[in-house]
């Protein structure tokens, strides 16, 4: 702690904060980037709204002038269709046709066919007019002569309720129906049909460009009706249906920006909606953003500079400095670092340099003192373990002995010769796992023995067992603990081994039938690394302890209670942490 103040105390004087070069490149880098982003910015958002004020006037005017037109245009035909319903020959062959001679019914009907074709010449917006005749059941146009009348025309007609303006949208086609209130089969019904694609043709006329859609809608709820521009394009339909229900002039849609002007008209009910592509429109000030794009290109430039210098002077002696403290972080003090400039860096690498010396001495005598202690330690409780068998056998050998069980006497004694066979010759602290798994069948078959049929013992073996080296006497104690303590009152005790050996873990499973352990010593157990104490005379503890000391902390017993009551002791290897004794 008093390296590191006096580390950092001497930095601070040799080094002032307003002379890092951190501090300099970082100023240089807002003093001429701050400015040049600025005035670009301005630029670009005043031409931008200048530009936007005079489209959305130019759509202005265009729409007040249509609309204008077109409120002129559809009065002269209503004016037209009005002075139509009054004419003579109109009333004579509707009205009085039974009081007409056949002659004078041919002139009547030819004479109104003539005044027909005027009237739909009349303006551009008229596509036909005609006239139905209930009581003569005969339909007179202007485009298909005197025909049969449809009935089901005239009751569409008579069915819909005209719009304000005297409009009636029917499939897509748009009437005015003039006649009186309610027809009988003396009356007649003057009907004019304006042409949608005249209109469709007009609209297009508002986009010069072609980059914008007009359209014209109804604003009643009944009989609502929509004419796009002619010209408008089959995947605009999404942007026409967009629109139809917003009211601002600036709009969104899939990332392209619009400008929307709305005109209605004062008659008709309907509304003029102009549509046209910002960026389109923005077209003249591309130029005036060329001087920006100078500017951008600038301060790309600039920032470049900066990054390199930033990169060159700051990012890769810090880069170097952190990849030396991961490589201390595993143990590997062998380093030196180099730094050429006579800045921060230099006087940081000089103290990590002098830093990864010190630590590579301390660390020598840590671990020097660390293996012997946990060498001693092993030693002392693999003594703990191999008493506890030799005395337990030597009374078992000698009550059979006095039962003059000479069959037992010769198979305990040949077990007890394999056991401390094994023992006696194997003086390593770690034995492979196979021989040690024939060591506990050993001691498995020697007490089978001594309890006969009351426990039964199986071993069940998966994986590689020679390529795992265990510490000695580690599955011994798991059998004893179940024998004595878990099927101490069971007369049909079982027990059964499960190994699972794999390339980086090991897993052996001792399960018995017995009374388990009480919740209370399973929940003590779990805690043992702070209450060691309590179990520091007992086997499995001493266990538990070789193989943490081996394997590190990952590793260990683990006890847990299945489901016929009895215990499962778990032993857990993991090559991860483990110490190698050289």
């Amino acid at each position: 702690m008093k390296g590191a103040l006096f580390c950092m105390i001497n930095i601070s004087n040799l080094f002032p904060f307003r002379y890092g070069i951190f501090l300099k490149l970082l100023t240089t880098f807002l003093m001429v980037c701050i400015p040049i982003y600025l005035i670009g910015t301005l630029m670009s958002k005043s031409g931008v709204d200048i530009i936007r004020q005079q489209v959305l006037v130019l759509m202005k005017q265009k729409s007040d002038y249509f609309v204008s037109s077109m409120e002129s245009e559809l009065k002269n035909v209503l004016q037209l269709q009005e002075n139509f319903l009054k004419d003579s020959d109109l009333q004579m062959i509707s009205i009085r046709s039974d009081t007409l001679r056949p002659y004078e019914k041919t002139k009547t009907i030819n004479d109104l066919h003539s005044k027909l074709m005027t009237l739909a010449a009349s303006s551009r917006y008229i596509k036909e007019a005609f006239v139905l005749m209930p009581n003569l059941e005969r339909r007179l146009s202007s485009v298909t002569g005197h025909t049969e009348m449809d009935p089901q025309e005239l009751n569409d007609f008579l069915s819909r309720r005209p719009a304000r303006s005297g409009i009636v949208a029917l499939d897509d086609r748009l009437f005015i129906p003039m006649g009186f209130p309610y027809l009988t089969n003396s009356q007649f019904l003057l009907v004019i049909e304006l042409s949608v694609d005249k209109i469709s043709k007009d609209l297009a006329d508002m986009n010069e460009q072609g980059t914008g859609v007009s359209y014209l809608m109804s604003n009643g709820n009944t009989d609502r009706f929509l004419i796009p521009s002619i010209d408008v394009p089959a995947g605009n339909t999404q942007l026409i249906t967009h629109t139809t229900g917003i009211d601002s002039s600036l709009f969104k849609l899939d990332g392209i920006s619009y400008l929307r002007f709305a005109k209605p008209f004062l008659a008709s009910g309907w509304t003029l909606v102009t549509i046209a592509e910002e960026d389109e429109m923005l077209k003249p000030v591309h130029a005036f953003k060329k001087w920006s794009t100078m500017l951008y290109i600038i301060s790309i430039f600039v920032i470049v500079i900066v990054s390199y210098l930033l990169l060159r002077f700051i990012h890769k002696p810090l880069r170097k400095l952190m990849q030396a403290f991961k490589k201390v972080e595993i143990g590997q003090f062998d380093i030196n670092l180099q730094h050429l400039n006579k800045d921060e860096f230099h006087y940081l690498y000089n103290q990590f340099n002098q830093m990864t010396a010190r630590l590579k001495f301390l660390v020598q005598q840590v671990y020097e003192q660390t293996i012997r202690s946990q060498r001693a330690e092993l030693k002392q409780l693999q003594s703990q373990v191999n008493p506890h068998f030799l005395y337990n056998s030597l009374y078992i050998l000698y009550r059979m002995a006095q039962e003059e069980d000479f069959e037992g006497v010769s198979a305990m004694s040949k077990h007890l010769g394999e056991y401390f066979k094994f023992i006696t010759q194997n003086k390593d602290d770690f034995v492979s796992l196979e021989k040690e798994l024939q060591h506990a069948k050993v001691y498995a078959s020697i007490q089978q023995i001594r309890f006969g049929s009351r426990i039964s013992i199986q071993f069940d073996e998966r994986g590689s067992l020679q390529s795992w080296e265990v510490p000695r006497l580690i599955v011994q104690p798991f059998l004893e603990n179940a024998i004595v303590h878990g099927l101490e009152d069971v007369y049909e005790g079982k027990i059964h081994v499960r190994v699972e050996a794999n390339p980086g873990s090991l897993t052996i499973e001792i399960e018995d039938n017995g009374k388990g352990a009480p919740p209370e010593l399973l929940r003590k157990w779990e805690e043992a690394g702070a209450l060691e104490h309590e179990f520091s005379d007992h086997a499995l503890w001493n266990v538990h302890r070789r193989l943490q000391l081996r394997y590190g902390k990952g590793s260990g017993i683990r006890l847990r209670t299945n489901p016929l009551g009895g215990l499962i002791a778990a032993l857990i290897l993991t090559t991860e942490g483990a110490v190698t004794y050289e």
